[in-house]
C-alpha cells in the first residue's frame, strides 16, 4: 500500500512516486510500456480505438498514434496536448495524493467506503442517487478521496520546497481533487489546470474523447461576455438591513440548470423551448451535463460536509476540513471564470448561459421580494439587501426562494445600520457590534492616503455609537463635522506626516512609453524618480503626494515622489478638497453636509 504523489515521463518509461504506507519512504516504481499518443482519423497506421464523441454521444471509430513528443507542435488531432504522465494516469484510472495497493503488477486506488462511512454519505446524499445518479457518483468518488487521512511527511522527502503546514494540506487535498501530482499543486494555485485536470480525468475513465479546444467554442470566438447584474441601490440610511446571499451562485446555476460545455444547443426537439433567460439558443433537459454534475458535486460536498466542519482546531481531522473547504471553494469561485478565456477550458456560450441564469435569478428574487411586501434596496450579482423586514419575513423568502431556484439563499449578514450611497457597489454597515464594513467607497479603497482613511474610521466610530435607533443615530451624525473640521486643522497646522499623506498606484502601462503632454499623476511620480536614477517599470506601485503645481521637462506636475517631498511642498487646499468630496460619497446619503465648495473651506479651519 502507497500514496500516490507524482508521475513523470521520459523516453518511453514513466515513474511513478508513492510513499510507502507503513514507512512513508519514497518508492520509485516504473512503466516501461507505455508511449505518449494522439487521437486522428486520418491515420490508419495507428491502433483502431473507440471514442465516445462528447457533443453528440456517437461512437467514433479514431486511430491512436503514438508520437515523439517534440514534433507534436500544430499537429492537427485529439488529445495531443496532454502531458504524458498525466496521460498515463487517466488511462491507468489512478488518482494522486490517493492510497494505492500494487497487485498484478498495477496500482490501484482504494476509495472504497467503509460501512459506517457509506451509512454517514447516504444520509448526506442519499436523495441524490434516484434524480442524479451522475452528480451522486461524482460526490461520492470525492467523498471517499477527500476523506482519506493525510501523511504526515516532510516536504523535502518529496522533493517539496520548505512550506507550512497549511501549503501541504492545501497541496494534498487539491492533488485528489484535481488528479494533479503533489509537485503541480504544492503552493500553485493555476485554477484552470485543475478543472482541466478533473474533466480529462473523467473523459477517459468513460472513453468520452477529450474535446479539442475549437471544439468547445462551438465556433464563439469572443472574449468576453456580458457579466452579473447589480441592481441600482436605493441611496439613504436604513436600518435592521438585512442581506441575504446565494452561496455559490454561478455554481449554483452550473448545477441547476444543467450549464455544460455539451448541453447548449442540443437538437433535441423537446429541449428547443428550454431557453437560456433573454438568449436565443436552449439547454439539454434529457442528458445531464458532465460539467454541471462535476461542479454541483463539488458544490454539494463543500456545502454538506466540509463548510459545516472546518474549524481552527489543531486535530489533523480539522486541518483536513480546512483545506478541503479551502480548495472546494477555490474550484466553485473559478468554475466560471475559466469558461471565458482559458485555453481548453473557453466556451463564450456556456460562459454567457452561467452570468444569463445568473442575472436571472438575482432578478426574478428582487422581484418576488417586492411582490411579497418586502422592501429590496440594493441587489448586486448574488446578494439583495431587505430593508428592515421580520425574522419571520425573512425566514419565509429564503424558504421560498430555494424551492423556486434550487439555490441556496443564507443569511449574509445584518446591518443596524447601513448607508447605501447613489453608486453601485459602494456602502458601508454597522454590525451589531458596533464593527464597520466597507464595500467600494472610494476613501477606503487601499490607494487613498491613510489620513482619509483614519478620519473616515473616526466619524465611522461616532456614527456607531448611534446604532441602536434612529434617534440615537441623528445625534451621532451630528458629531461627524467635528471630526472632520479637527482632521481639516491638522492637516493646515502640518501634524500629519508625509506618508499618511501619500498616495500608491499601480503602473498599468511601461512610464518609459508614456509620452503624452499631460502625464497621469503616477507616471509623473514615476518619471521624477528616473531622474534620481529609480527607474520604476510596469505593474509596480509608486508612492506619491500633491504638491502645489510646477514645471518640469516642460509639463506641469502636481505630484512628487513621497521621499523627494517636504511638507511645505504640500498642496494643502488639494488634500482639504479630496477628503470632503470622499468623505461626502458616504455621509451625503445620511444628511450630513459637508460643503465642497472651495468658498466655504474656511468654515473647517
Amino acid at each position: 500500500m502507497a500514496w500516490l504523489v507524482d508521475a513523470s515521463y521520459n523516453a518511453g518509461h514513466v515513474t511513478l512516486l508513492l510513499l510507502g504506507a507503513r514507512d512513508l519512504d519514497p518508492i520509485h516504481w516504473t512503466d516501461s510500456n507505455f508511449l505518449p499518443y494522439h487521437l486522428t482519423e486520418q491515420d490508419e497506421q495507428g491502433e483502431s480505438v473507440k471514442k465516445i464523441n462528447l457533443f453528440t454521444q456517437n461512437e467514433l471509430t479514431l486511430h491512436k498514434v503514438n508520437y515523439n513528443r517534440k514534433s507534436q507542435k500544430d499537429i492537427n488531432a485529439w488529445e495531443s496536448e496532454i502531458d504524458p504522465a498525466l496521460s498515463y494516469v487517466y488511462d491507468k484510472r489512478l488518482r494522486f495524493g490517493v492510497l494505492h495497493r500494487f497487485d498484478d503488477n498495477a496500482w490501484l486506488p482504494q476509495i472504497t467506503l467503509d460501512s459506517e462511512e457509506l451509512t454517514r454519505f447516504d444520509e448526506l446524499f442519499g436523495e441524490i442517487n434516484q434524480k442524479d445518479p451522475l452528480k451522486y457518483s461524482l460526490v461520492k468518488d470525492a467523498y471517499s478521496y477527500t476523506n482519506q487521512p493525510v501523511p504526515q511527511v516532510k516536504q523535502e522527502k518529496l522533493g517539496l520546497p520548505e512550506g507550512s503546514e497549511e501549503d501541504y494540506y492545501n497541496a494534498f487535498l487539491l492533488s485528489r481533487i484535481a488528479n494533479l501530482p503533489l509537485s503541480r499543486t504544492y503552493m500553485n494555485y493555476s485554477v484552470s489546470d485543475w478543472i482541466r485536470s478533473m474533466l480529462n480525468t473523467h473523459y477517459r475513465a468513460h472513453n468520452i474523447l477529450i474535446p479539442n479546444p475549437d471544439e468547445l467554442r462551438l465556433g464563439d470566438t469572443r472574449k468576453y461576455v456580458t457579466g452579473a447584474l447589480t441592481i441600482a441601490p436605493e441611496s439613504g440610511t436604513y436600518f435592521n438591513m438585512h442581506v441575504l446571499d446565494f452561496e455559490s451562485l454561478y455554481p449554483g446555476c452550473i448545477d441547476v440548470f444543467n450549464l455544460s460545455y455539451e448541453t447548449i444547443r442540443c437538437s433535441h426537439s423537446e429541449c428547443q423551448r428550454n431557453l437560456v433567460p433573454s438568449l436565443g439558443y436552449n439547454i439539454c433537459t434529457r442528458r445531464r451535463g458532465i460539467y454541471s454534475a462535476l461542479i454541483g458535486a463539488l458544490r454539494d460536498l463543500r456545502l454538506r460536509v466540509f463548510k459545516p466542519l472546518a474549524k481552527s482546531s489543531l486535530s489533523n481531522t480539522d486541518k483536513r476540513m480546512s483545506a478541503a473547504s479551502r480548495i472546494l471553494k477555490l474550484f466553485l469561485v473559478s468554475s466560471y471564470g475559466v469558461t471565458i478565456r482559458i485555453h481548453g477550458l473557453a466556451s463564450p456560450l456556456l460562459a454567457e448561459a452561467i452570468t444569463a441564469y445568473g442575472r436571472h435569478v438575482l432578478q426574478s428574487t428582487w422581484d418576488m421580494a417586492k411582490s411579497s411586501g418586502l422592501k429590496p434596496r440594493y441587489g448586486d450579482t448574488d446578494s439583495i439587501f431587505l430593508d428592515n423586514p421580520s425574522k419571520e419575513e425573512a425566514r419565509g423568502f429564503i424558504h421560498s426562494a430555494k424551492n423556486r431556484f434550487g439555490l441556496e439563499l443564507a443569511y449574509d449578514r445584518v446591518y443596524s445600520v447601513c448607508v447605501l450611497s447613489s453608486a453601485k457597489k459602494a456602502y458601508f454597515g454597522i454590525l451589531p457590534n458596533g464593527e464597520p464594513e466597507i464595500k467600494g467607497l472610494s476613501i477606503a479603497k487601499s490607494n487613498s492616503p491613510q489620513f482619509f482613511q483614519r478620519t473616515f474610521e473616526k466619524c465611522l466610530v461616532k456614527l456607531s455609537e448611534g446604532r441602536q435607533s434612529p434617534v440615537d443615530f441623528e445625534l451621532a451624525k451630528q458629531q461627524v463635522p467635528d471630526v472632520v473640521r479637527e482632521a481639516i486643522r491638522q492637516l493646515r497646522a502640518g501634524k500629519v506626516d508625509l506618508a499618511d499623506l501619500e498616495y500608491r498606484v499601480e503602473l498599468r502601462e511601461d512610464p518609459q512609453e508614456k509620452s503624452r503632454k499631460t502625464l497621469p499623476q503616477a507616471y509623473q511620480a514615476a518619471r521624477l524618480l528616473s531622474k534620481v536614477g529609480k527607474k520604476a517599470s510596469r505593474r509596480e506601485i509608486v508612492g506619491f503626494v500633491k504638491v502645489h503645481p510646477f514645471r518640469f521637462e516642460g509639463r506641469q506636475f502636481t505630484v512628487k515622489p513621497t521621499l523627494q517631498t517636504s511638507l511645505r511642498e504640500i498642496n494643502i487646499d488639494d488634500y482639504v478638497r479630496n477628503l470632503i468630496s470622499s468623505l461626502s460619497q458616504s455621509f451625503e446619503p445620511m444628511g450630513i453636509g459637508l460643503d465642497t465648495a472651495e468658498a466655504k473651506l474656511s468654515d473647517f479651519v
